[in-house]
């Protein structure tokens, strides 16, 4: 008979009882039986073996002869908690519940710090509706398991069933920490900080969420969420038009394009270096050209400058040099950085129409990709330049043959240059140059762009 301490299962002397419960693991319950059998022959009461070979039986539907089993290694070793948590399992799928409840009360107070039995015990005493003791049960779980996700968004959950928000909201902030992964505790947290009016805090959890998941297959169930918790919510509108192709809005909302890029600033340019992004430098050099020798002359507008990459690039040409930005963390990042003799925080076009022919040259990398009908920024671009001035941006590639433009899962814009044409005209530009050029990677994979160098032609037809 194997020897069995007074509360914990001891190490065990035959190593076949690890070889059946490997098997059991697998599924492979006639070899695990067998082998608990063989083990039993020589050691009839060992209650480790009688266990295993019980959680077998169970499996194979063979409910009383787990039940004999178990009480003979509870007979065997009075102390064995296992054996009673294991008891407790069983006996709560027969839905015999008040012997159920006795046995993980028997293992708890056996074995306090192995919670499994008090995780069992809170779930059917919630079943039953006896939720203050539930909670007590889950409580003592979570005590021993400061951080185990399943305790915390357990418990959670119980204490929203019991209209206890605030304490909810903790222990699901707890799981969340834990494991930020999981999909109900995300979802949960989110009903419960909406429901408490704490919208921003809700936004924020969804938002930095999909973020991670990217354009996913298991970012849907969570914008689909979003959307029903928040009907009228921009991001979530712009997300699912982007990645799994809802109706396309001509532009993200501007709290889509500041969550985003307030999320991204502390790794921007980081992650711009893994991409190989070239399109500031090869821009800059186009308009170096057109420019000439670098004279602090130009009254330059870094137009959507995000941590400022472009401001060296700019600064030697520039008597004044301002950036513009939706993001506070970017214009942060810019501001340290350093070379600009202003940033503003503000919308682009709203910026550009407000200051009619301030500036000489305006420099846009990356930033219209942002807009899919670009009929308002390259409108207000020829507002804010002097007769003469000058606009260089870039733009992702769209097939003439592909229509105007199109929002793709990236949740960025790609534009023909058909239309690009056109819509120059109709703001006023004329089209120096477009150069067709690889931008960035993205998952390994080249993104193709325009370079375009434009001019606002002054009242003589001159630039």
């Amino acid at each position: 008979m194997c020897s069995v301490q007074s509360r914990l299962s001891p190490s065990q002397p035959d190593q076949r009882l690890s070889q059946a419960e490997t098997l059991l693991r697998q599924g492979r319950l006639l070899e695990a039986n067998a082998l608990c059998q063989q083990m039993l022959a020589a050691r009839p009461n060992c209650p480790e073996t009688l266990n295993c070979l019980a959680l077998i039986q169970q499996q194979q539907g063979q409910w009383f002869q787990a039940e004999q089993s178990l009480r003979r290694a509870i007979q065997a070793a009075p102390g064995y908690a296992a054996a009673h948590r294991s008891l407790g399992k069983i006996l709560s799928a027969q839905n015999r519940h008040e012997p159920a409840i006795s046995a993980f009360r028997q293992a708890i107070q056996l074995q306090p710090d192995a919670t499994n039995a008090s995780i069992h015990l809170g779930r059917l005493l919630r079943k039953l509706g006896r939720l203050p003791e539930a909670l007590q049960a889950y409580r003592h779980a979570a005590a021993h398991r400061r951080h185990d996700p399943q305790v915390h968004y357990e418990t959670g959950s119980l204490l929203a069933e019991m209209d206890q928000a605030d304490e909810a909201i903790m222990a699901l902030q707890a799981a969340y920490q834990s494991h930020p992964d999981d999909d109900e505790t995300i979802k949960l947290l989110g009903v419960l900080l909406h429901r408490q009016g704490r919208i921003q805090e809700a936004r924020d959890l969804l938002g930095q969420a999909l973020f991670q998941r990217g354009g996913t297959g298991r970012a849907l169930p969570l914008l689909q969420h979003w959307r029903c918790l928040m009907p009228d919510d921009p991001i979530a509108g712009f997300r699912l038009a982007a990645w799994f192709g809802h109706e396309t809005p001509t532009r993200p909302c501007e709290a889509y394009v500041t969550d985003l890029f307030d999320r991204y600033a502390d790794h921007f340019d980081d992650h711009l270096d893994q991409l190989e992004y070239r399109a500031p430098t090869v821009l800059a050099q186009r308009l170096a050209a057109v420019l000439g020798t670098p004279a602090q002359c130009w009254r330059i507008l870094d137009a959507g400058c995000g941590t400022g990459l472009c401001g060296p690039l700019l600064r030697p040409f520039a008597a004044h040099l301002t950036g513009v930005d939706l993001s506070p963390r970017m214009m942060e990042k810019a501001g340290e950085r350093g070379g600009y003799d202003a940033l503003v925080l503000a919308e682009m076009t709203a910026f550009m129409a407000a200051h009619p022919k301030e500036y000489d040259v305006i420099f846009s990398t990356d930033t219209l990709i942002y807009f899919g009908d670009l009929e308002p920024p390259l409108r207000t671009a020829s507002v804010a330049l002097a007769p003469g001035g000058l606009l260089a941006f870039t733009v992702e590639q769209l097939a003439d043959n592909a229509g105007e433009f199109r929002l793709n899962p990236s949740g960025r814009y790609a534009h023909s240059r058909v239309y690009l044409e056109h819509t120059l005209r109709a703001a006023g530009l004329t089209l120096l140059s477009i150069d067709s050029t690889v931008l960035r990677l993205e998952r390994n994979e080249p993104v193709n762009g325009y370079l375009a160098l434009v001019s606002k032609l002054d009242a003589h037809g001159d630039r």
